[in-house]
């Protein structure tokens, strides 16, 4: 990759802030773990510029989502010393921190920065330093295990060509979904799709509701009053009103039927609004606001978190290394030039500058979602089986093979007992 004298000016510049370890290692090399996706696009687009400051080599090894997790189990099981750095999706935290697998950031040099909003430092930090924590976990000391890479938050989008306001609470997301529904036009598009895909364009409405899948104590209250109510309003407010077959509908088709002008509203992640929603042949550039999540019955808007993380595993055999470029991706003019090759930067500045904003008009958004702050899926390795469960439920309540009511009962007791069975003693 060339690149221009400016950019070079600017990392040898950049260079001169990164530790000693590093400009040592002129000719070392770290591997890096990656998802294959977008999310790793503005990875791949700094490690050359990190190469040409530090003569460091960056090799980015990328698999896809389910490959990833297996591989990086499988590695940390096994001690192997293949990755330096890899990436995490924030649910697998939980699995990694459990295992003892990730190494602490702090004496490596990585400090929390005012610039980067708390909750971008917590949802790295193990045990989780809010909310329920396993019960294996209680005693273990707070450690910072990974740093945010893609700041990614939940949002909702709406066409703000069709009506006068943007939608502040999810009454007026149905009252709006029912105004503007019609043949081959959605009011609300859901993503439907068993079992992470559902479960994703949930959760926020769970929380908006009041409702959760657990409380504090582990104690499972799906089948609350506010739950079923959330649920109600998915598989029969929001149904009625939704595309033809919902159930099958995953992310892509959601932001694809965004692009070509089929939908009104939806929740969205920030990878698909420049890649699809405002992509190569959108038919609905100028015509698509971002906002956080609409308010619920519970007085709150609260949107998920789906970032992803750079930690460095207790195996490898260049930590230091790794944590100098850690530290180097979350510098300011790092993030701007991350920004600026598709990269997802969480640094509230960075979000909020007025030239990366024109480009990226969801930017504002969220920075103020990531302030809000958005809430994290359950912190227990027990998360993925109990996805699974919720996600089927759901799936079968919007296909019509059962209602809301027995998809809730369903979803409570079978999680009841997979989290008793895993030792969560409060969970019956």
């Amino acid at each position: 990759m060339k690149l221009s004298k400016k950019w070079s000016a600017l990392l040898i510049a950049t260079a001169l802030a990164i530790p000693s370890a590093n400009v040592a290692a002129q000719d070392s090399k770290l591997t890096i773990g990656a998802l294959q996706g977008v999310e790793s696009q503005g990875l791949e687009a700094l490690a050359p510029m990190y190469t040409e400051a530090t003569g460091v080599e960056i090799e980015i090894v990328q698999s896809p989502y389910g490959d990833l997790f297996t591989k990086l189990v499988t590695a940390f099981e096994t001690g192997d010393a293949t990755f330096d750095l890899v990436m995490l999706d924030d649910p697998w935290m939980p699995k990694f921190g459990t295992m003892g697998a990730l190494t602490d950031l702090g004496p490596l040099g990585i400090e929390q920065d005012a610039d980067i909003p708390q909750i971008v430092w917590d949802v790295g930090t193990w045990p989780p330093p809010h909310g329920a924590v396993p019960p294996s976990e209680v005693d273990k000391p707070a450690e910072l295990l990974g740093v945010t890479v893609v700041g990614n938050v939940e949002m909702f989008m709406y066409r703000c060509d069709m009506v006068a306001d943007a939608p502040a609470s999810y009454d007026d997301v149905l009252a709006n979904a029912q105004a503007q529904n019609a043949d081959e036009f959605a009011g609300y598009i859901i993503r439907g799709k068993a079992t992470n895909p559902v479960v994703a364009d949930f959760l926020p409405i769970l929380w908006s509701f009041g409702g959760d899948v657990f409380d504090d104590d582990w104690n499972v209250v799906l089948d609350s009053e506010e739950s079923l109510a959330a649920v109600k309003f998915l598989v029969e407010d929001l149904k009625a009103v939704a595309q033809a077959d919902p159930a099958n509908t995953d992310a892509g088709d959601r932001s694809r039927l965004m692009a070509i002008g089929q939908g009104f509203q939806s929740s969205v992640w920030p990878g698909e609004v420049g890649t699809i929603v405002l992509g190569e042949g959108t038919t609905v550039e100028d015509k698509v606001c971002f906002i956080p999540i609409p308010a619920g019955p519970s007085g709150n808007g609260v949107g998920m978190m789906g970032n992803w993380m750079l930690a460095i595993p207790k195996a490898s055999e260049n930590q230091q290394a790794a944590a100098d470029f850690i530290a180097w991706m979350l510098q300011e003019d790092t993030q701007k030039t991350y920004a600026q090759n598709t990269g997802i930067p969480s640094r509230s500045s960075v979000l909020k500058d007025a030239e990366l904003a024109e480009a990226n008009p969801y930017f504002p958004v969220l920075a103020d979602a990531l302030q809000a702050p958005p809430n994290w899926r359950p912190r227990t390795d027990q998360w993925n089986a109990v996805e699974s469960i919720i996600g089927t439920e759901l799936n079968g309540a919007l296909a019509g093979l059962k209602s809301a009511e027995d998809a809730v009962a369903s979803a409570a007791s079978q999680i009841r007992g997979l989290m008793a069975g895993a030792g969560y003693p409060t969970a019956q």
